[in-house]
């Protein structure tokens, strides 16, 4: 009986412990304030709510620091930046909850844990710094546009074979990304050191490596004008200026029509003959069809990619039927590609009567030979008579102002040739078609 009370008796302290002890437990767990023995900045937040650790941190902030700065350097200048200026305050917020997880993460017994071991040893929270990142961004963008170099491209002239270089000058410019990773860093973990920014080298679109090498005749042709025809002259003269030197890069594509611009008087060209509805009559910019026919064979002979290009509806008198290539602004134009593997240039002048055309590149590794050939597959005659009625004339007078001519079907041919002279490929280049022109004939009407 003795025994049995004694059992009971310790039973119940047992279990009263047990309770006490789930009761405290449970209480521990189910505290809404940061647990004892945490420290933040060194000040003790232990029973404080996130809210008033965040306020005592405030009131013993030293503000000081505010009126502080940092110096970032980039090439051979300065720049303060003010912690006031972008914001830069202690993130009292971030800490605070820091310190109110400790206990909170994991198991029961995870948690129990660790709170144990803030109460016995102690836990110290430094707080991290925070800033307006778009105002350091802002900052940097300034630096940025203050000390950005312009590159400039490598330039290249070839005169008569004579090559001229000037070498590129490469940009400079604020990497503004890695900067303010870098600014961030030193920031956020209160590393209040002088920062060099990050920066780059910018190479332009034309580089010396790209041009250096350029100085090899890739192909020329030559057609001879009147010299006598000032104003077709004029033309001729202009259209060169406007092609010569223009470099392209590989891939790239050259129009005529635009880089001869708008034909008007202030873009430098005058009134000659031109062709239109098979007829010659006076229009701004004549003569620039020959300039674009000789640039067309010297693209031939070069080997490049040719994507547009019309033939006349008459053969011009200038060079023989198939090799010409028209063109009319905004409607024909004549372009071609440069499908190599390295940069082109071309040199168009004019020489007593002739108009020369040299596309200049690099020394191919295997030396060939292009040669066009053009061969009539059909002569096309014309069928009847153009009149005109003409009233100075008398009734039944006839006066014949233009011959018949006939017209044509041309087939054109490049052929590659070895060292040797030996034809290694040929390729039908097109098959052009030339009209007819009939007999003109004025006859007269007798009437005023």
């Amino acid at each position: 009986m003795v025994f049995k009370r004694a059992f009971l008796i310790l039973f119940s302290l047992l279990f009263l412990f047990l309770l006490t002890g789930f009761l405290y437990v449970r209480h521990i767990l189910n505290l809404t304030t940061i647990y004892p023995n945490i420290y933040i900045d060194g000040i003790d937040v232990g029973g404080l709510s996130r809210e008033d650790a965040i306020n005592l941190l405030w009131d013993n902030t030293d503000k000081a620091y505010l009126s502080d700065y940092f110096t970032l350097s980039v090439k051979d200048r300065q720049y303060k930046i003010y912690f006031s200026d972008i914001d830069y305050t202690p993130d009292y917020e971030k800490a605070a909850e820091r310190a109110y997880n400790i206990g909170r993460r994991g198991n029961v017994a995870e948690r129990l844990k660790e709170i144990w071991k803030a109460w016995k040893n102690r836990m110290f929270i430094t707080t991290q710094m925070r800033y307006n990142a778009e105002k350091m961004r802002k900052i940097l963008e300034t630096i940025r546009n203050e000390t950005y170099v312009e590159p400039k491209d490598a330039q290249i002239s070839i005169q008569n074979g004579k090559t001229d270089i000037k070498p590129h000058e490469p940009g400079f410019s604020v990497d503004v990304n890695r900067s303010l990773e870098k600014i961030d860093y030193l920031l956020v973990n209160r590393i209040w050191e002088d920062a060099e920014l990050y920066s780059e080298e910018i190479l332009p679109g034309v580089t010396t490596q790209m041009v250096e090498n350029i100085g090899y005749r890739l192909g020329e042709f030559a057609t001879a004008f009147n010299p006598d025809n000032e104003p077709r002259v004029h033309n001729i003269k202009t259209a060169c200026s406007k092609i010569n030197q223009v470099l392209l890069l590989p891939g790239e594509e050259f129009s005529m029509d635009k880089t001869l611009g708008a034909r008007t008087e202030q873009n430098g060209y005058r009134i000659a003959k031109v062709i239109v509805n098979n007829e010659p009559v006076d229009g701004l910019g004549g003569g620039i069809c020959q300039v674009t026919s000789t640039l067309y064979n010297s693209v031939l002979l070069s080997g490049l990619e040719v994507l547009e290009r019309r033939n006349h509806t008459l053969p011009p008198s200038y060079i023989e039927p198939g090799r010409d290539a028209t063109i009319s602004q905004g409607y024909i134009d004549f372009r071609f590609r440069n499908n190599t593997d390295y940069a082109i240039l071309i040199e168009a002048k004019t020489s007593g009567n002739r108009v020369t055309v040299t596309i200049w590149g690099r020394k191919p590794e295997v030396k060939t030979t292009t040669r066009i050939r053009t061969r009539i597959i059909e002569i096309l005659e014309p069928e009847g008579a153009e009149y005109v009625t003409d009233k100075s004339l008398k009734p039944g007078e006839e006066k014949v102002v233009r011959e018949a001519k006939p017209g044509c079907k041309v087939e054109v041919y490049r052929d590659i040739l070895d060292s040797s002279g030996n034809v290694i490929k040929t390729e039908k280049i097109s098959v052009d078609t030339y009209l007819p022109q009939k007999k003109k004939i004025i006859r007269g009407t007798g009437i005023n």
